[in-house]
């Protein structure tokens, strides 16, 4: 059975690091926004390139509950309430799996990193175009101008939507096993492969 670990301040700091280079990576893809086309890539590339920091924080803390508050750090600095309401319940079910299936499962974190990613692509990316169409399209039109919104309403759909999660997904599972790469050294001192 998996030991226990007490919280510690540490898991604060490294927790919150990791969301300020998660946050770093996603800021530099922002470059991606230049096109309609390539600003749909964002989300799925991030989830790819994120993962290291997200996978980070359970190998280093061993604790639950800093992955639901990697979630939660992260939410907040998007300031948008429907990213946040989806990361937060996505950080509750990556935690409620790490607690379940062990904090040093590989297999339950990788799920719980996917729904992550797919939850908060929606809620971040989609969510907008979605269900508050009129005022998203507005606000990329004085942003980007007419011909950028004119190719961005033609690509987005409910079924650009669903494809879109099915890649961001497929790319967190990626990510997930690049990371596993990478992290190899640190995933064998916390035992987990």
């Amino acid at each position: 059975m998996e030991e226990k670990k007490k919280f510690q301040m540490k898991d604060l700091i490294i927790t919150a690091l990791m969301v300020l280079c998660s946050q770093v990576l996603y800021r530099v893809l922002s470059f991606l926004f230049i096109s309609p086309y390539t600003m749909l890539l964002a989300v799925p590339i991030w989830s790819i390139i994120g993962a290291i920091a997200y996978f980070l924080v359970p190998v280093k803390t061993k604790n639950p509950w800093m992955i639901l508050l990697f979630c939660v750090l992260t939410s907040i600095i998007g300031f948008y309430p429907p990213y946040i309401i989806s990361c937060i319940f996505a950080g509750i079910i990556a935690m409620l799996i790490a607690r379940t299936k062990g904090v040093g499962n590989y297999k339950g974190l990788t799920i719980g990193y996917m729904i992550f990613c797919v939850l908060a692509g929606f809620g971040g990316m989609y969510v907008p175009f979605l269900f508050y169409a009129d005022q998203t399209l507005k606000s990329y039109e004085k942003m980007f101008g007419s011909e950028y919104l004119g190719t961005l309403t033609k690509i987005v759909s409910p079924m650009t939507t669903g494809m879109m999660l099915i890649l961001i997904a497929i790319c967190g599972l990626i990510g997930a096993v690049i990371s596993k790469k990478l992290l190899k050294k640190h995933f064998e001192k916390a035992g987990m492969i």
